[in-house]
């Protein structure tokens, strides 16, 4: 499951829109970022997405994606032109279909053909109601779902919310926050024809003026189950302790927020409790982690993107991408299905992975360390945006990796603590699969 969080110029501290995601799915399902170049295409030419193929369009511009490996489509990013875009799983009392485009579909696809928020809202709209959604989005758990979308610029920001080919959007005025739960109720800017009809028609609400879109279509058990209206609940908290006054370092806590607690060597993942920060421990209630995190800043006169690339921010440190025109790390290579100790998805989840013998004690050993690098990194970016190049991006992602390696060293001095059999039964299959050896 995913949170995603938005906080417009009009209520940060430097007037400069902020937009984050945690992007949940199974734990062993690598998540790369992906940069695709700005591209005309020939008049007829399809693209071939997840499940469908439909027309190209005659122009595709530069995108950042962070992006499961074995899908078209992305969970969040950003283009050229400062769009931002993630999308949440929402549980409906509607059936889905076996083929169509799926959310992170319409992720990509509304990033590579819209210059502005609005542009990608009706992007969205216009492919939704031309293909519908649909197909499995999970990856060794079958898993289909409706969407839920934040789509934002420097100047704008929209929640839209969809059901089979239906929709319903509002515009953001200051911050929002969407889990995996219909966010919207009666505070609706627009929706689509047949979206209300068919609640009264199907006896979810009484009348047009009875509709609540959250009461009406929400699927009780799948999102009970999903914990999304806790989480939701938990981002607007955090989000209402800061508003007017939120800057990048307050999205870096909100998307690390295991609850209320006092630190992290107060809190262990073997607790049962939904978390944005989310960590995978079981195969019914918590069988999906937090497997990347991405942080746009969209300002008139700078764009900065930060991402973990790496499961669980709380113990990732973020790393800038995508600025000035800059490509991947040099020394950033992709993951896939199987663990590899040269991708640095993998490389950062063998730490996870072996963190979890005893967390607090790692989270207590690498949070400053992360700290201390990220007020120094951010600081940097931030007072030299204009003359920041590859050898910048390069430089601190190779110093993310040596924050990786001191983990590592961390561990070799740090016992197990106790933990269930079944929480160790859960990793270790996971581990067998992917053939780490931790």
């Amino acid at each position: 499951m995913c949170d995603t969080i938005i906080a417009l110029g009009s209520s940060t501290a430097h007037g400069i829109t902020l937009f984050g995601k945690n992007s949940d799915r199974e734990p062993d399902e690598a998540q790369n970022i992906n940069i695709i170049p700005a591209k005309k295409h020939q008049p007829g030419k399809m693209v071939e997405c997840t499940y469908l193929k439909i027309p190209q369009a005659t122009e595709t511009y530069r995108t950042i994606l962070c992006q499961p490996f074995w899908m078209f489509g992305a969970e969040m990013g950003a283009n050229e032109y400062g769009v931002a875009i993630g999308n949440e799983a929402i549980f409906t009392r509607e059936n889905t279909i076996a083929n169509g485009l799926t959310g992170m579909d319409l992720v990509r696809l509304a990033l590579e053909r819209s210059k502005t928020a609005r542009q990608a809202l009706h992007t969205i709209i216009k492919l939704l109601e031309e293909y519908g959604q649909g197909g499995n989005c999970g990856y060794r758990f079958k898993l289909s779902y409706m969407n839920s979308f934040i789509i934002a610029d420097r100047r704008e920001a929209f929640v839209l919310e969809t059901v089979k080919r239906w929709w319903a959007w509002k515009k953001i005025k200051q911050f929002w926050s969407i889990s995996n739960v219909i966010s919207l109720e009666k505070d609706l800017d627009d929706c689509s024809e047949g979206l209300i009809s068919n609640a009264v028609k199907k006896g979810y609400c009484k009348s047009e003026q009875d509709f609540n879109f959250r009461k009406c279509y929400s699927g009780k058990l799948m999102t009970w189950a999903a914990k999304g209206i806790k989480r939701e609940q938990r981002s607007r908290e955090l989000l209402n302790q800061r508003k007017n006054a939120f800057t990048v370092k307050d999205f870096l806590k909100i998307l690390r927020d295991h609850g209320e607690k006092k630190n992290d060597q107060q809190w262990n993942p073997i607790q049962n409790s939904p978390t944005i920060c989310m960590h995978a421990a079981d195969q019914l209630f918590r069988r999906t982690q937090t497997v990347c995190s991405f942080i746009a800043q969209l300002g008139p006169d700078k764009e900065i993107f930060y991402t973990t690339g790496a499961s669980n921010p709380c113990i990732s440190a973020y790393f800038p991408v995508f600025l000035n025109k800059t490509f991947l790390p040099a020394k950033y290579i992709k993951g896939n299905q199987y663990y590899n100790n040269d991708s640095f998805w993998w490389q950062s989840e063998l730490f996870h992975r072996n963190s979890l013998k005893n967390f607090p004690a790692v989270a207590e050993s690498i949070q400053q360390v992360i700290s201390d690098y990220e007020e120094k990194m951010i600081s940097h970016i931030e007072s030299n945006y204009a003359d920041i190049g590859q050898g910048a991006i390069d430089k601190f992602f190779l110093q993310v990796k040596e924050i990786i390696k001191y983990g590592n060293d961390q561990l070799k001095n740090i016992g197990n603590s106790p933990s269930g059999l079944l929480y160790r039964r859960y990793w270790h299959k996971y581990n067998n699969i992917n053939k780490i050896n931790n």
